[in-house]
């Protein structure tokens, strides 16, 4: 049995990347940033990951469902909030030896919270997530030492794009 982290997608952005007004272009790249990160973390602390997005501006009549580098991305209907899926979803995942919501929204921290369902604030997850980007720079850093056999027969079988998604993630995990 996994655990689960659950991400209120644009809480998390508008937090931790202090983005007041952004153009819908910015805000597009900050989700795929925001993803990227998240597949890395998923991968290297071996949990299910879940990232809500508000989109209830839109005229969908029904939620969207994604799934982006193994995440489970969903986009909210309209009229619906991430917080009303985060209850939702909270409440129906029993599967789960614990779920973890990953918001600073104050209202949200009182509603999610019973039995095996924690808070993680934002501050608290980024440190988290920088660990787990530390620690898979350092394995593929100690791959390259080692001969380097790993991180060849990985670049060797990965397509450009998958390749520059590498490149960046270990250039960006090493700050």
């Amino acid at each position: 049995m996994e655990d689960l982290v659950i991400v209120d997608g644009y809480n998390f952005i508008f937090n931790y990347f202090s983005a007041k007004k952004i153009s819908s272009s910015d805000l597009l790249y900050l989700r795929e940033k925001l993803i990227n990160d998240l597949a890395g973390y998923k991968h290297w602390n071996k949990c299910d990951l879940l990232v809500i997005f508000d989109a209830k501006s839109n005229d969908n009549m029904a939620r969207n469902y994604q799934k982006v580098d193994d995440i489970e991305v969903v986009y909210s209907r309209s009229g619906e909030t991430a917080d009303t899926v985060i209850e939702e979803l909270v409440c129906s995942r029993h599967e789960y030896r614990r779920i973890f919501v990953v918001t600073s929204d104050y209202m949200q921290q009182k509603v999610v919270f019973k039995r095996n369902v924690y808070r993680k604030s934002i501050r608290e997850f980024v440190l988290e997530m920088n660990r787990s980007k530390r620690n898979i720079s350092e394995k593929i850093d100690d791959s390259k030492k080692s001969g380097g056999k790993l991180f060849y027969l990985l670049e060797n079988r990965l397509d450009h794009k998958s390749k520059k998604k590498f490149s960046d993630f270990r250039r960006f995990g090493k700050k």
